[in-house]
């Protein structure tokens, strides 16, 4: 026992350590998921299906094993119907000036899969998936969309280390790989077009790195959880700036020269709280509570966001193991959202807010996410 306590203090002190460490540059490799955005965002003490392996690696050890076939999950945000019929208007010109309010403008969606594939279950796990992501964004008479693709190829392992009378405590890891490559278009706002008549022309940046998770995770009864989670621990990445992207896809020399950075490194907190009652079990499968506090280490951006902005909320409530719904809190903003298990697939939708800028209600949007999983 003193053996394996001295492992896990080991590993606390691992992530005390790498909080020193600098260079953080490079946005970090996420996935989307409905579930998590209908529950106010990830939450490191829940991790109970597939999608653990994004958000805790301590979780490999006591999930339920599962397949991973195929995954679609699309997020939308910003007046996406205004822009849609803006461009296929047939006018010549395509001008969305009257979408610019007062907090500036932003619209933007994201794709997750349909390359997601992969195992996880008796202490490990392993997973290829894909990621499509656009943002735009206007700054003074120009609007500037950056359009990404992500590749992740994650792998890890997690070992309990106590298992006595109902108290649980997990450890894991997760190594990683991973490629991005990012479109920087550029326009005036008024004249969308021209970034339509040539979007491959624009200058390309390619990020190629490695990565590694650590994840720790207490369980109480199966009622009560606390887990503790650094993502990106050290992932060094290798970033290039070409001219086009055509001059990546000949082998032309980039523009920037090899550039070494990190990606940014996130710590959560999080905890569980699952309701136990003989009368609501007749018809409820699970009442869920969840509470984390994310990006810990956010104090020491040069322009930290609120703390506040930092919270994230949830509650699911599962019915008869077909439906489940969900309410949650993230960025000072409320979500919702529900998902149907058709066995063969799982249908997920939520309606979550995001704050863009760095305190609340300075530039709020909210999003639609819907997912379609297919996960045995």
């Amino acid at each position: 026992m003193k053996g394996r306590l001295k492992s896990v203090f080991a590993v606390l002190c691992f992530f005390l350590s790498v909080v020193v460490l600098s260079g953080q540059n490079v946005a970090p490799f996420t996935m989307p998921n409905a579930r998590s955005a209908a529950l106010g965002g990830d939450h490191a003490a829940l991790a109970d299906d597939f999608y653990g392996l994004f958000t805790n690696p301590a979780s490999f050890v006591g999930v339920k094993e599962e397949f991973s076939a195929s995954e679609l999950s699309l997020s939308t945000y910003g007046p996406i119907l205004e822009i849609l019929d803006i461009v296929t208007d047939p006018g010549s010109d395509i001008d969305i000036t009257s979408l610019v309010g007062p907090g500036g403008f932003a619209a933007g969606f994201e794709l997750g899969g349909p390359l997601s594939f992969g195992w996880v279950g008796r202490g490990f796990g392993f997973s290829l998936s894909n990621r499509t992501k656009a943002d735009a964004r206007i700054s003074g008479l120009r609007i500037m969309p950056l359009v990404s693709e992500d590749f992740l190829l994650t792998g890890g392992y997690s070992y309990r280390f106590i298992d006595n009378n109902g108290k649980l405590l997990d450890a894991g890891f997760l190594t990683k790989g991973f490629f991005r490559g990012t479109l920087k278009l550029t326009a005036d706002y008024n004249h969308v077009e021209d970034i339509i008549d040539d979007p491959l022309g624009a200058p390309f940046v390619s990020t190629l790195g490695v990565g590694l998770d650590l994840g720790v995770k207490f369980m109480l009864h199966d009622i009560f959880g606390a887990a503790l989670v650094c993502h990106d621990v050290y992932s060094p990445a290798l970033v290039n700036t070409y001219a086009s992207m055509e001059d990546f896809v000949d082998g032309n020399p980039s523009i920037s020269g090899n550039q070494y950075e990190t990606v940014k490194r996130r710590l959560d907190f999080g905890l569980f709280y699952r309701l136990r009652s003989e009368v609501l079990e007749r018809y409820i499968t699970h009442l869920i509570f969840l509470a984390d506090y994310r990006d810990a280490l956010s104090f020491l951006d040069i322009l930290p966001r609120n703390p506040i902005l930092n919270i994230g909320l949830g509650m699911e409530l599962r019915i008869l193991e077909v439906l489940d719904i969900r309410f949650g809190i993230t960025d000072a903003l409320p979500c919702f959202g529900f998902g149907i298990d058709m066995t063969f697939m799982q249908l997920n939708l939520a309606i979550h807010g995001r704050e863009l800028g760095l305190d609340p209600g300075v530039q709020s949007v909210y999003a639609l996410e819907a997912g379609i999983t297919f996960r045995y």
